[in-house]
């Protein structure tokens, strides 16, 4: 949609007629799927809520005559709590992060469950079998192969003693009934496709399912809500509801709305309700390169602040120069909030530099480059980063703090040496107690001679049985472990990238857990896109550093014009891929429309005037709003 900015047509009812649109769709007769463009500040969430609002009011009693709901899947806990208190917790809605929405669906098929895990087992056990046939014996890389082989294997072995399986969509699920969580997703998209009952069953049970951020849910899972669509278009309608502008999770569905079904509507939110007109002229200046959406501001927004500040990549004492960046946008616009740290939403472009600067490169650099882990763990999901973030890190503070209630509780919620069933079959429940305390005594004896590096914590809680290690971590000791062979075997078998992964975290010193579990908490001083998708602040101030960023994965030198695009990049470009200047234009959008009434960019680069002429000549800022350094 291209709007202009045209007083006439940009005022606050100009999206008024969308909700009109959508309400239509949302038909019982007939039903019509969509997919609602509504870029950042637009509302979408009050669109959502009015949507479900008025299937309430048109259809509660027919719903409930039949016991349908209405189904929503957000992507986040505390999206759910929020539309559902909007929604004053209406029973007929069912409102769900995607894993929970995927086990609630899948719960209690345990027979079929079974049944897709024990195919799902043996065919990796035989992928590994076979790569371990081709390898070579005794190296690093058989060692690892084995280790996930035997753990699969034993898990194989016990699934016919397992009657019911369980799942918690916000812990770790280590019990040996427990599914994970790509599991439980994989399993309710195969299901859907593979049984025509459950898609049936689905359909009947909820005639709408609309999805928030659907361009950051699961692929697989929005692929297979796609075929159910299509085989029962006449009976259910599916609404999705994003910007693929904000996609940051590169397992989302990537370039969602050419991947449309014929019929599908596409309405499209144009008024940005919540920046100024100058950071509005921004972000549309910034998604240009990517497509044609246009949004206006609200004709009572003010105009705002946007300021560009360049400063060469070895400026020295880059906090301070930080500060000073500060005062003078609080000078600039009369707004003491800028002198306050607190009261200044900070946010990096990316993630690398954050990582540098609260002090857990090593960790960032062995784990975020592996695409089949970045997303968990930059979510905070990932399962050998949460052992330690979520089982030793807790137990370690507690018991450095001499808390040992605390610890005690720790222990008794997570330590399979004081599990239900051990303390129930045991004739000696005390004995228990003092079998889990020496383990962590002995956890603890580490510290000793200085901190210790993750693998040797790992191994330590291994030798002790102190928490269930997860079966990648297993592996990647094993590999660590593997008595040294010809380096010429080690060549011609090498580990693979993801084992390889966790041997460079198992090098980690576990000083850096602290600092990455509260990045990933959003609890440090820096946050990121990940973690201010969908929330506003009056002051932002956002920090590029290729110096710190190194060009991994994001490169604003190269979209701000400070250097020229790779080879992969134009390659990428050609074929439709996602390049490092789609992901790092993409971040940039997601901070920028965080502001509510002032911006302040500060980069550092190897070329700063180039980046200023690049910036003023491409329209994304006049001359007077980049400065090159700070006026003294």
């Amino acid at each position: 949609m291209n709007v202009e900015t045209d007083p006439i047509v940009s005022n606050v009812t100009l999206d008024d007629g969308v909700e009109a649109e959508i309400a239509s769709y949302l038909d019982l007769e007939k039903p019509t799927s969509f997919f609602l463009f509504a870029g950042a500040g637009s509302g979408k969430t009050r669109s959502l809520v009015n949507a479900l609002k008025h299937i309430a009011a048109k259809y509660r009693d027919t719903l409930r005559l039949r016991a349908r709901h209405v189904a929503v899947i957000t992507y986040t806990n505390a999206a759910c709590d929020e539309i559902t208190r909007r929604l004053e917790y209406d029973p007929l809605f069912v409102v769900k992060t995607i894993h929970s929405f995927a086990w609630s669906q899948v719960q209690g098929f345990n027979a079929d469950i079974r049944e897709w895990l024990r195919a799902n087992l043996k065919a990796e056990i035989a992928n590994l079998t076979a790569e371990e046939a081709k390898g070579r014996a005794g190296t690093k890389a058989s060692a690892a192969r084995l280790a996930s082989i035997e753990s699969k294997q034993r898990r194989l072995g016990r699934l016919d003693e397992i009657k019911t399986f369980t799942y918690n969509p916000n812990s770790d699920n280590r019990e040996r009934n427990a599914l994970n969580h790509s599991e439980v997703i994989k399993i309710f998209s195969t299901f859907l496709l593979e049984k025509s009952l459950m898609q049936r069953m689905f359909v009947e049970k909820y005639p709408f399912l609309l999805i928030d951020e659907s361009q950051d849910t699961n692929k697989v899972l929005i692929d297979a809500l796609l075929a159910v669509q299509q085989a029962h278009a006449n009976r259910f309608a599916l609404g999705l509801i994003g910007d693929t502008m904000q996609r940051i999770y590169l397992d989302g569905k990537e370039h969602i709305e050419d991947a449309l079904p014929p019929g599908w509507k596409t309405p499209q939110k144009a008024l940005n309700h919540r920046s100024p007109g100058r950071i509005v002229r921004l972000i549309n200046k910034i998604r240009s390169g990517a497509d044609e959406q246009i949004q206006v501001p609200r004709d009572d927004a003010s105009e705002g602040w946007a300021r560009l500040f360049l400063f060469p990549i070895d400026t020295p004492d880059k906090p301070t120069i930080e500060d000073r960046v500060r005062a003078y946008m609080a000078e600039l616009t009369g707004d003491t909030g800028w002198s306050d740290r607190d009261q200044c939403k900070i946010l990096t472009l990316e993630h690398h530099m954050a990582a540098k600067r609260m002090g857990f490169e090593q960790l960032f650099e062995a784990i975020a480059p592996i695409e089949t882990f970045r997303t968990a763990f930059l979510d905070g999901s990932f399962a050998p980063t949460r052992f330690f973030t979520h089982s030793v890190l807790p137990l370690v503070t507690a018991t450095q703090r001499g808390d040992k209630f605390l610890a005690t509780k720790l222990i008794r919620e997570a330590s399979p040496l004081l599990s239900k069933d051990i303390l129930r079959g045991s004739e000696k429940p005390l004995d228990q107690l003092r079998t889990a305390q020496t383990a962590i005594d002995s956890l603890m004896s580490l510290w000793a001679n200085g901190e210790p590096t993750c693998g040797a914590v790992l191994a330590n809680v291994m030798s002790t049985n102190l928490f269930i290690v997860p079966d990648g971590l297993k592996a990647a000791l094993a590999a660590v472990s593997a008595e040294p062979t010809v380096s010429t075997d080690e060549e011609a078998d090498p580990v693979g990238e993801n084992v390889a992964a966790l041997v460079a975290l198992l090098d980690c010193p576990f000083t850096m857990i602290a600092p990455y579990a509260s990045y990933v908490a959003h609890e440090a001083s820096f946050d990121t896109h990940q973690g201010v998708k969908g929330l506003e602040f009056d002051r932002v101030m956002v920090l590029m550093d290729d110096g710190d960023a190194r060009g991994f994965l994001f490169g604003y030198d190269k979209l701000l014009g400070a250097k020229e695009l790779s080879a992969s990049d134009l390659k990428s470009a050609q074929e439709g891929k996602d390049s490092s200047v789609d992901r790092t234009r993409r971040l940039f959008y997601v901070t920028c429309s965080r502001a509510k009434s002032s911006l302040a960019l500060v980069a550092y680069s190897t070329d700063p005037g180039a980046i200023k002429a690049h910036v003023i000549q491409s329209g994304l800022f006049d001359e007077d709003e980049v400065l090159l350094g700070l006026p003294t």
